[in-house]
């Protein structure tokens, strides 16, 4: 890859603030549906590995530039990358995009273990650059409204708080389901974050964990898109207990 552009500086820049995406899959139909439609941003580039993929997706949604990563990367006028990648990818992608002098958004999960996801963020630092990541559920009216009531003290001093997520899985309707059965996600750390984040932003840090995980079967099959009927295997457990 080229050599890292300098960090864009607010004062030098004026207008929408520039947007790369990287990563044209499924989950990014959500994001350009949002960040097209905002007027203080503007999506310069759509990048993916599969170029295809970027250019269609660019295409879709009016994005002047599209190609591989790099493409966004280096792009002069991209102050923040959209990492949606796949989560085993989150921090190697996030990491060069810092480097580069690029602020991240990054979807979830922020890294797989707790060592990458130090390591990203004395890269941000040192680099002056700044990192969020999704989920932002928690900053939705139910949520808001429900830590309200309790810091109010509408239902006194609660004792126990409880989610739960119940679902066959992603693959009856994702037309490529089979990263999210991989390291990295299963509904542990692809679906887990929307109640932890939920639980730590309503009742605070955690101190201990426990958890039990199994796996109901061994593969899936893809049910819907240009995919469906084939068979992948399943690396992850399935069914997670916390």
């Amino acid at each position: 890859m080229p050599a890292a552009s300098s960090p864009s500086t607010s004062s030098s820049l004026r207008g929408p603030v520039g947007v790369g995406v990287i990563g044209a899959g499924n989950i990014s139909k959500a994001y350009l549906d949002n960040l097209t439609v905002f007027p203080d941003l503007k999506v310069l580039v759509i990048a993916d590995l599969f170029e295809d993929a970027a250019e269609a997706r660019a295409k879709e949604y009016g994005v002047p530039g599209w190609g591989g990563p790099e493409k966004a990367l280096y792009h002069p006028d991209v102050e923040i990358i959209v990492n949606l990648t796949i989560p085993a990818a989150h921090v190697e992608v996030a990491t060069a995009a810092v480097n580069a002098g690029k602020h991240v958004w990054t979807e979830k999960p922020f890294s797989l273990d707790r060592e990458s996801g130090l390591g990203l963020l004395k890269a941000a630092d040192a680099a002056g650059m700044r990192l969020g990541t999704a989920p932002d559920t928690f900053l939705g009216a139910g949520l808001q409204t429900a830590r309200r009531i309790i810091e109010r003290g509408d239902i006194g001093t609660p004792l126990t708080g409880m989610t739960t997520f119940q679902t066959p899985g992603p693959e009856s309707w994702h037309p490529n389901p089979a990263f999210l059965f991989q390291h990295g996600a299963g509904p542990l750390f692809d679906m887990g974050p929307y109640y932890l984040t939920a639980l730590v932003q309503t009742f605070g840090s955690v101190r201990k964990v426990a958890a039990v995980g199994s796996s109901a079967k061994a593969t899936r099959i893809i049910g819907s898109g240009p995919k469906a009927g084939e068979e992948f295997a399943v690396e992850v457990p399935t069914h997670v207990s916390a």
